[in-house]
């Protein structure tokens, strides 16, 4: 109980290199405080997941392009980098075919989910584990696919992003 103690009180305080032999509490051990996204994704999922539910009785609908969305069409590959808890570029649009590519640059394992489920395939976190490791996807049909990490956030709130899909005539 004692050693319990011990480490509410360094924790408590400014100073504790006397009671901290390893080092674990030097500031500079500290990492940078991550960025906690916490922005909701501006998203109708139940409209989202109507339309994907059914595509022979789904009539398509236009997408609105956020105006912070990267435009990436035309480019075959697109990357996104993983940080502790956010998605950069958050909000990307590329033309029908393109492959992308999640890269974990952050200190945490991620994953990524479509935020409507069976949108399409999930990345597990085993497949983004450690920094450096990277998965990729290549949305073949023009559509919004909202995702997001379930180990930092939900479908709509948290570490979330969004790939627009659209159709190689219109990019």
């Amino acid at each position: 109980m004692r050693a319990g103690l011990v480490v509410v009180l360094c924790l408590a305080s400014a100073s504790c290199a006397g009671d901290d032999p390893t080092g674990l509490f030097e500031r500079s051990r500290v990492g940078p405080v991550p960025v906690v996204e916490s922005e909701t994704l501006d998203i109708d999922l139940d409209t989202l997941a109507d339309a994907t539910a059914d595509p022979e009785t789904a009539s398509p609908s236009a997408v609105e392009i956020p105006t912070d969305a990267l435009d990436r069409t035309g480019l075959p590959a697109v990357d996104i980098d993983i940080r502790d808890n956010v998605f950069e570029q958050r909000v990307i649009v590329v033309t029908a075919g393109t492959e992308i590519t999640w890269t974990n640059q952050g200190r945490n394992e991620h994953n990524v989910r479509p935020a409507v489920v069976g949108a399409f395939e999930s990345i597990s976190a085993a497949a983004l584990a450690v920094k450096g490791d990277a998965a990729s996807l290549v949305f073949t049909e023009p559509g919004d696919y909202p995702y997001f990490c379930s180990l930092h956030g939900t479908a709509t709130n948290g570490q979330t992003g969004r790939v627009i899909v659209v159709s190689a005539d219109s990019a």
